[in-house]
């Protein structure tokens, strides 16, 4: 009996180990994609916002910025598919209220995307953020009262 015992610990302690270190590993590299994938979306928001403000939004660079924006976002997304709305009217009548507009939307595609990548690195992620109120855009976020 005792040696019974002493096997199924041994096996459940291996199991227990195994799904620990491969779950570890999965949030490594989730977490480090989605680092990158933020860092990048911050970058191509500072290249169109200066591209708005200075008119440039007719050149070859501004569209092959816009694909990539709809690569990089959620085509199911209602909140995405207003950013890639703003950009779109940036193209054709560029204004610095819609740079300004795209800042704010982006800034909440980026807070909603730590606060989940957060939740889901916690030991117990059954307490996750409000996410429509993360990506709610007020007009505060862009005009200037």
């Amino acid at each position: 009996m005792e040696i019974s015992t002493i096997v199924l610990s041994a096996i459940v302690s291996i199991i227990v180990a195994y799904a620990t270190a491969k779950a570890s590993s999965y949030s490594k590299d989730v977490v480090g994609e989605r680092k990158e994938w933020r860092n990048k979306m911050r970058e191509l928001t500072v290249e169109v916002f200066q591209m708005v403000r200075s008119e440039e939004t007719q050149s070859q660079r501004f569209n092959d910025i816009v694909a990539e924006f709809r690569l990089r976002l959620n085509p199911d997304s209602c909140d995405d598919n207003q950013i890639l709305e703003t950009l779109e009217m940036c193209m054709r009548a560029p204004d610095c209220m819609l740079g300004k507009k795209l800042l704010a939307q982006v800034a909440r595609l980026l807070k909603h995307d730590w606060e989940r990548s957060k939740s889901e690195t916690r030991l117990l992620g059954f307490f996750k953020p409000n996410e429509k109120e993360i990506r709610r855009l007020r007009s505060s976020d862009y005009l200037d009262l």
